[in-house]
């Protein structure tokens, strides 16, 4: 999880395959563009050809190595922008003409504003879908906001998504959209899809008229939702004892997938070469782990299977200061089982709780795994886990999982090397910056000492462990564009150890001051003036932007380089998993990645897997780990949706099948993870996030339509794989 536009947008966008909030015959709405005349005003054609059909669509084909095939909408001659705030949404529907599902996205940008001689870009918002074959009607929606604010938006505090009946949701200043795009996404010669009306519709729901007295408490006992009642929300604690029976009955009604033997992979598939420990191998085209017994593998996981929350630091429950007026909590002194759950957590390391040191926490879902199991609650919680991932057909206990689950090894799981602590500043390169901590320095000698003590103390248990996949190193690091890690560096001061690294690699270029300067239009007094200096070259001059383009290269391949090193040394038998790319990656570091890592891990928040050229370009033929991905909905009480959203649970449990089956589509991907287990809490974790992203909620009661799905998914897992090899 990483910017936070993202962290925006998971709460108030619409992805793929989503029914519209608003009926068209039931709520007022307005015509933004259509294409009865044509060409249309203000339409602008992108890379496509386009024509209005007899049924009013506008049917657009994308031609011959066009990446983004459709059009462009703005306001008519004379009118910068249109005013829709009294308007809920803009929304589009998509039909797919072809016969293979098409890659869409609905994009929305807000005017303009400039302050002094800097220009502030343009804030957008984009929704993503992917259109199935048969022409079905796919509607697309982005919401928009208003001038106006709830009266209780100061108190809704370190929440990214809020309750709707209070804080109107979208990122879009609805006074002044200033242009709407709509168009195939790595689109491929041929494709068609067609377009109806722009619209934009729905009246915003109203807040309520409520005083701050009946708002708050926000959350019940439970920590669910107080105003608003769904499908199997705990009314009592009597429900615990319901859902146990029926959840056991569930559980004993699936067993795994009988042709799977132990670690998950596929025991009456080929037989393969046999090592001891899992491995990767390209077969018949395809991309495949195999298992320590020689087994074809496919890893269908999912991530933080815990209560707790580990990111490098371990945080728990929901933060209390300044928002005791949400909860509904036992005495902190009574003599009540339920005031155990109380504690406290690390220092917040990104959101509201940044540099406000250990602050205090409640743990609602660890108090209802002991409501509903009682004192022994842990042993009980982490023994249903196992039981609940092999009857689900998963195979994989997958990143930021409990080490006292994943260790029984029941399951094959992964582990995540740290290479600089979380938090800190420590063997970090200052300038740089990043939602989970500053690019490590692997410059610094201390860097490589604390990869190696971390091997051989946090992460011992793992090593030579055949049930181990392999390692991960770091998460969603910010490594930006092909020049950005030389920038950074040059910015940071004298001491930063990467930096004199960097300054040596010039002095033997160009061996004196004078010349630098020349190649780079500079006025260094000395090579010593250049070292103190925190201005990075003028990227236009070009010897400027080669040289922090070479000097990134070497930054990025010594840190690559590094961790492998860390990893083999403690674990020589163990894959290197990668970094953990977040969204699409960079090409230029994916690169780089390629010479030293034995997969390309990257988390992908997407509707879809069907088209990575990108990815697939720049990892040069490597097999290919989606390690985060996700799909929620905002009809079961939490807040926020999630980063894809779907319209409700079955919608949810579709979009599951279609993404896995992308990946198993695909003879690159050797696996995805499903981000997380549990829901994140309603009232947000450390850092805000509050997204309906569990198999489970915060009740621990499985979301009935996604587990169909999980098990419907790997019911065929392997022949599904198998049987589009090439």
């Amino acid at each position: 999880m990483y910017s936070p536009m993202r962290f925006l947008a998971a709460c108030v966008g619409a992805i793929g395959l989503v029914t519209p909030l608003f009926a068209q015959d039931e709520s007022p709405s307005r015509t933004v563009a259509g294409w009865e005349r044509w060409p249309a005003a203000g339409v602008k054609t992108l890379s496509s050809e386009a024509a209005p059909n007899e049924s009013g669509w506008l049917e657009l084909t994308a031609p011959r190595d066009a990446k983004r095939a459709g059009i462009s909408v703005r306001p008519e001659a004379g009118a910068g922008s249109w005013d829709l705030e009294a308007f809920a949404e803009i929304a589009v529907p998509f039909r797919n003409l072809g016969t293979e599902p098409v890659d869409v996205e609905l994009a929305v940008f807000d005017a303009a504003s400039a302050t002094g001689p800097v220009k502030i870009h343009h804030r957008h918002y984009r929704a993503p879908a992917t259109l199935p074959v048969g022409g079905q009607v796919v509607w697309v929606t982005v919401p928009i906001t208003g001038k106006n604010k709830s009266p209780l938006d100061g108190k809704l505090i370190s929440l990214v998504g809020k309750p709707r009946e209070f804080a109107r949701h979208g990122v879009m200043d609805g006074a002044s959209i200033a242009r709407i795009e709509i168009h195939a996404k790595n689109a491929r010669a041929g494709q068609r899809f067609a377009i109806g009306k722009v619209v934009a519709r729905g009246v915003p729901e109203p807040w309520r008229d409520w005083p701050e007295s009946r708002v708050f408490p926000l959350v019940d006992e439970f920590g669910q939702y107080a105003h608003r009642a769904w499908p199997g929300k705990i009314k009592s604690e009597r429900d615990f004892a319901a859902r146990l029976k029926a959840e056991d009955a569930d559980i004993a009604a699936h067993p795994r997938p009988a042709k799977w033997n132990r670690y998950g992979g596929w025991a009456s598939g080929p037989q393969q070469r046999a090592t001891g420990f899992f491995r990767v191998e390209k077969i018949d085209g395809q991309w495949w782990l195999v298992d320590p017994e020689g087994r074809l593998f496919w890893s269908h996981g999912v991530v933080r299977v815990a209560t707790l929350q580990r990111v490098g630091g371990v945080y728990r429950g929901t933060p209390l200061p300044d928002r005791e007026h949400f909860f509904t909590l036992p005495p902190k002194d009574s003599a009540s089982p339920l005031a155990r759950f109380y504690g406290d957590e690390s220092p917040s390391t990104r959101g509201y709780y940044l540099g406000k040191g250990r602050h205090a926490v409640y743990d609602f879902l660890e108090a209802n795994l002991f409501r509903k199991h009682g004192a022994d609650w842990e042993a009980a919680h982490k023994a249903r886990a196992l039981r609940r991932l092999e009857s689900w057909g998963l195979n994989t206990i997958a990143n930021s999982s409990d080490p006292d689950i994943y260790l029984r090894r029941k399951f094959p799981y992964t582990a995540i090397l740290y290479s600089a602590p979380m938090g800190a500043s420590e063997f970090r390169i200052e300038a740089s910056g990043g939602s989970w901590g500053k690019l490590p320095d692997p410059f610094d000698p201390a860097w490589e000492r604390h990869m190696e003590r971390t091997m051989r103390t946090e992460l011992r248990e793992s090593l030579n462990d055949p049930w181990c996949l392999g390692f991960f190193a770091d998460n969603e690091l910010r490594w930006g564009n092909s020049w950005h890690a030389a920038e950074v560096t040059l910015a940071s001061p004298a001491s930063q150890p990467a930096k004199r690294a960097l300054v040596s690699v010039l002095r033997k270029k160009y061996r004196d001051i004078a010349a630098l300067n020349t190649a780079w239009a500079t006025a260094h007094e000395s090579w010593d003036a250049l070292l103190a200096a925190t201005a990075p070259p003028d990227k236009t001059h070009p010897a400027a932007k080669a040289d922090l383009e070479m000097l990134s290269e070497h930054i990025v391949e010594k840190y690559f380089a590094g961790c492998r090193a860390a990893v083999k040394a403690a674990s020589p038998n163990h894959l290197y998993l990668g970094a953990r790319f977040a969204g699409s990656g960079s090409a230029f570091v994916t690169r780089v990645a390629a010479r030293h890592c034995d997969v390309i891990s990257i988390n992908i928040y997407a509707s879809s897997l069907a088209t990575l050229p990108a990815i697939l370009d720049t990892a040069k033929g490597m097999p290919v780990l989606i390690g985060e991905f996700h799909f929620g909905a905002l009809d079961r009480g939490p807040f926020c949706a999630a980063l894809v959203r779907v319209a409700d649970q079955d919608a949810r449990a579709l979009a599951y099948r279609e993404y896995v089956r992308s990946g198993l589509r695909n003879p690159a991907i050797i696996g995805t993870h499903w981000f997380q287990y549990y829901d994140q809490p309603t009232t947000g974790r450390f850092d805000g996030e509050n997204y309906q992203t569990g198999l489970l909620d915060i009740c621990d009661t499985p979301y009935a339509e996604t587990i169909e799905a999980v098990r419907d998914v790997a019911a065929t897992l392997y022949e599904t794989r198998f049987g589009v090899r090439k």
